[in-house]
């Protein structure tokens, strides 16, 4: 066996004992879908055909406890079972892309970060654009947040300042504070490269307070980390004082569990946007269209900010001061590593 055929039947495997235990509320559990018809006629034909189909997976980055949240609520207005695998944004693209390139897709819809990996994901027919697939209503959805590859954004996700709350008496007020030689080695940084959105965001904090800023925060001599999860997760330990990217949600949920752990939402600021894909392939094709419809609708995009945390383009919880994120150009990202000291 190959080494790439070999790598891609461990992620197959790994993925499948994953998805096990990550399903939603099924069974005698599962909350009773309205038998009340629906109006439109194409809409109710979709939602028995899903319903015959039974189950939906979904791939997301979003916090596990939003996705099963969405789940849930999706299950009690449609009857349709969901199991929800969530991954950072890298390992989920990796996961969908080696299956999809095996052509053992198990995902039927994907919540990940609009990235370069969309555009891949196209290519190579693995996804099957939002806007060619006869979704109930779609023309209801808000023209600017479909990207001309017919993705449309389904949540924007403003970066936060996390911090330690038994280390610091009050929230910070500027993003300046990473830079404060006091915090020196108290640092949790996820690296640039990351995430598309993380390097917006430094691009946009040298429009805002210059090049010296990053180079400051360098010599504070930050943790560097692979994810948001694990410098959030460190602070809440007590392992640093600042972390750096913060999601919302995430804070949410250590909060939750009584770690001294809160997030400070401040501008300017941008952060991921992610985005609705539907598999090609979907082996639930009909509960896949289904849910596409749900999130995009009013009702189910808004229940995605209120769980989330973050920004709807139906109007929720929009942020004073964000700014849309756009590609980094190369020798921007190289200036901010270099800055960095990578």
């Amino acid at each position: 066996m190959t080494k790439k055929l070999a790598a891609t039947a461990a992620i197959l495997a790994a993925a499948a004992l994953v998805l096990t235990g990550c399903g939603g509320a099924t069974g005698d559990d599962r909350p009773a879908a309205s038998s009340t018809p629906v109006e439109d006629p194409e809409l109710q034909a979709l939602i028995e055909a899903a319903q015959e189909e039974g189950t939906l997976t979904l791939y997301g980055i979003p916090d596990e406890r939003v996705l099963r949240a969405v789940a849930e609520d999706f299950t009690a207005k449609y009857g349709v079972d969901v199991t929800v695998l969530r991954l950072v944004s890298a390992d989920l693209s990796q996961r969908f892309a080696a299956e999809a390139d095996a052509g053992a897709v198990q995902a039927d819809n994907i919540l990940l970060t609009y990235s370069p990996f969309y555009a891949e994901a196209f290519d190579n027919d693995w996804l099957t654009p939002v806007t060619e697939a006869d979704i109930p209503d779609f023309d209801a959805y808000p023209a600017d947040y479909v990207e001309e590859d017919g993705t449309p954004i389904v949540s924007m996700v403003p970066t936060q300042l996390v911090y330690n709350s038994e280390a610091l008496d009050e929230a910070p007020d500027s993003w300046e504070i990473y830079a404060d030689p006091e915090f020196e080695g108290e640092l949790l940084f996820a690296e640039p490269a990351t995430s598309p959105a993380n390097l917006a965001f430094w691009s946009l904090m040298i429009d805002e307070y210059g090049e010296e800023f990053l180079s400051d925060i360098a010599a504070n001599n930050p943790t560097w980390m692979n994810s948001a999860v694990n410098t959030t997760q460190g602070v809440a330990a007590g392992e640093g004082s600042l972390a750096h990217p913060g999601v919302y949600a995430i804070v949410e949920t250590l909060k939750q569990e009584g770690a001294p752990v809160e997030a400070a939402l401040l501008g300017p600021t941008t952060g991921p946007e992610i985005g609705l894909g539907i598999s090609a392939d979907a082996p639930h094709p009909n509960a896949a269209r289904l849910f596409a419809h749900y999130l995009l609708s009013e009702e189910g995009n808004t229940f995605l900010a209120e769980e989330s945390g973050g920004s709807s383009p139906y109007g929720t919880n929009l942020v004073e001061g964000w700014v849309r994120p756009e590609p980094v150009p190369e020798d921007r990202a190289q200036l901010i590593n270099e800055l960095f000291g990578f």
